[in-house]
Formats: C-alpha cells, structure tokens, sequence
C-alpha cells in the first residue's frame, strides 16, 4: 500500500495509473474498467471533472462495472494494487 502521494522509490513496488475525464466521460470510464481484468497487479486513480457542488455518484456508478473494489480517495488514503480510486 501506498500513499496517494507515493516517493518516485516506494512507487516502484507497483504501477498507479492515473485516469483523467471530464463530466462527459463516464461511457468511457465504465468500458476501460469492464475489459480490464480484476487482478493486473496495478493501482488506478479517477480523477472527473465535476462541479464541486456536485455530489458524485461515481464510486457507486463504478463499483457496478468492474469486479475490483472502488473507494473514494481521500487525503492520506493509501493505492493498494487491484483498486479504483476515485
């Protein structure tokens, strides 16, 4: 486990992929994460353009998508490889 703020060094244990997308999307998001497979060994990090008085639905929407568990991120929240988050 590593924090969402990793050093370059503790990184190197296992990859964190970052994904961006904007309100728009979501088609997107749910069609990356149903064909990836539960166990690729790495970290993914959602970061949405939303507006911020938006309350997201986006772990719920993702968790029904792909079989890895989806949390939203918080300060201090550590990336675990095969997790989203968002």
């Amino acid at each position: 486990m590593y924090p969402l703020s990793a050093t370059a060094e503790s990184a190197a244990a296992f990859p964190i992929v970052g994904i961006g997308a904007s309100a728009g999307g979501l088609e997107a998001l749910q069609l990356l994460l149903k064909h990836l497979p539960p166990s690729t060994g790495l970290g993914f990090v959602v970061v949405q353009h939303l507006d911020p008085k938006h309350e997201s639905m986006l772990v719920e929407i993702l968790s029904r998508t792909t079989a890895m568990p989806v949390c939203q991120a918080t300060d201090g929240s550590l990336v675990e490889p095969d997790h989203v988050y968002v």
